[in-house]
């Protein structure tokens, strides 16, 4: 699947949530956002700054950093030969997570939206980035499609709960927006193109733009 494509499915399924599921199914993804937004710890290990600690534990007692690295390089031991916490304190189990921060690319660095996905899981950063930097997250485009659509949502949410509303709240009111007669654009507002023109000057250009 193209990552952009996912970030979509991701935009399709939130905008039915927010308008009549909130509060009433859970989705982790949307979890994971408004914990953001509000500061909070993340509550998914994919979007954490770092990780290693969501063991994968094998029937004969092997313990590994996580269930996406059963590999031998990243054995931390046998919990039949030392106790859990020791192997998650261990040197080996530090270092894993830590390379999850340490190896972002710059693009994930400087990305407006590192503190809600923090360069998504290690096991996706096979792809290049755009500046052509390789150990970049192949979902990173769907992602920020998501994280775009659903900034506006986020932000009201975040004002209802710290104003001490329910969550839930974010339902009637959004259904109020929507009520509401749509607003004309002005000619000289910015143009959503995102050439920096206003609406006037950027629909001459594309008069002036001859025909294919």
């Amino acid at each position: 699947m193209p990552s952009w494509q996912f970030g979509d499915f991701l935009n399709q399924i939130f905008d039915i949530w927010i308008r009549r599921d909130v509060e009433r199914v859970i989705v982790q993804m949307f979890e994971v956002a408004l914990a953001a937004w509000m500061g909070q710890p993340p509550v998914l290990c994919v979007h954490s700054p770092t990780c290693g600690h969501a063991f994968a534990l094998e029937s004969n007692g092997d313990l590994y950093n996580c269930d996406h690295y059963v590999y031998p390089e990243h054995k931390l031991g046998n919990i039949h030969h030392s106790d859990i916490k020791t192997l998650n304190n261990s040197e080996q189990a530090i270092a894993f997570g830590q390379a999850k921060r340490e190896t972002l690319t710059a693009e994930c660095r400087s990305c407006e939206f590192r503190f809600v996905c923090h360069g998504g899981c290690p096991k996706h950063r096979f792809a290049v980035s755009p500046s052509g930097h390789p150990g970049h997250n192949y979902l990173c485009a769907g992602y920020k499609h998501f994280f775009q659509h659903i900034t506006r949502y986020m932000n009201v949410c975040q004002q209802l709960l710290e104003a001490g509303y329910p969550l839930a709240a974010i339902m009637p009111w959004l259904a109020d927006e929507e009520r509401k007669p749509s607003k004309t654009r002005s000619r000289n507002e910015p143009c959503p193109c995102g050439s920096g023109k206003n609406i006037k000057s950027a629909a001459a250009d594309k008069e002036k733009t001859p025909s294919v």
